[in-house]
């Protein structure tokens, strides 16, 4: 479980927007928040960060197992991807919350790499497969990655047909594990496109994905974000959001 962030922009990516993320991994609203069972009672999302951004011929991307409110880590990352300077941009970060202490590590922090027919393609989710663990070096969300890749192909994908492979992908996975997987949601990061998708199966609230608009940046975020309040949507659950890199 965790909380995720994304972003499309034409100029740099305000350092703001990661400030005001990286709370999330302190005060972030956790399942019992929505009178939901919760497997532990620690607050936020603690257990580690993440952050991709992509622009014209460059790249940062960085990864860490502290709470990112407190790990100079995120501190710089951060710094770094203030620094860019070819636009579009593309960001994607998460901070995590993860329900087994031997499954914080930085080769299990999201979001997660993958090099396809020569474009970087980069995957933040929020849920878990329960009992799923750690098979053959991957968590469950790894796992959900790898299929997704594999189901998609190495060309990108039209809307329609992205769909309907992420459904297939969906299924066989609800197939293989019956009713363990409490959320599909994810965004992820194709290339030149971002890519957000909200399916939660059980404590729907929280599994939330909001999309706002301001002047050259699209940002989509698992909750409204302090200092960029103002118009937010919801999205439906089940529904995808495809945004293009900005010019």
């Amino acid at each position: 479980m965790s909380r995720l962030l994304a972003a499309v922009s034409g100029r740099p990516i305000p350092v703001s927007l990661l400030t005001a993320f990286r709370s999330l991994s302190e005060s972030g609203r956790t399942p019992k928040d929505f009178g939901c069972p919760q497997p532990d009672p620690k607050a936020g999302h603690p257990d580690g960060w993440g952050i991709a951004c992509v622009g014209e011929g460059e790249e940062i991307y960085r990864r860490g197992t502290a709470k990112a409110s407190k790990d100079p880590g995120y501190e710089a990352a951060m710094k770094e991807v203030g620094r860019m300077t070819n636009p579009p941009f593309l960001l994607l970060a998460h901070v995590r919350r993860s329900p087994r202490r031997d499954e914080i590590r930085e080769d299990f922090s999201h979001p997660f790499r993958r090099e396809v027919a020569g474009r970087a393609v980069f995957f933040a989710h929020d849920g878990t497969c329960d009992g799923f663990g750690v098979r053959a070096g991957r968590t469950d969300s790894m796992a959900l990655f790898d299929r997704l890749l594999e189901g998609l192909g190495p060309a990108p994908r039209a809307e329609p047909e992205f769909k309907e492979s992420t459904a297939e992908v969906k299924a066989a996975f609800d197939t293989e594990f019956p009713r363990k997987v409490n959320s599909y949601t994810f965004a992820m990061i194709d290339g030149d496109r971002l890519i957000a998708h909200r399916d939660a199966r059980t404590c729907v609230p929280y599994f939330a994905v909001h999309e706002a608009e301001r002047e050259d940046l699209s940002i989509v975020c698992s909750e409204v974000l302090a200092g960029f309040e103002g118009k937010w949507r919801l999205l439906r659950n089940g529904e995808f959001l495809i945004l293009p890199a900005r010019p």
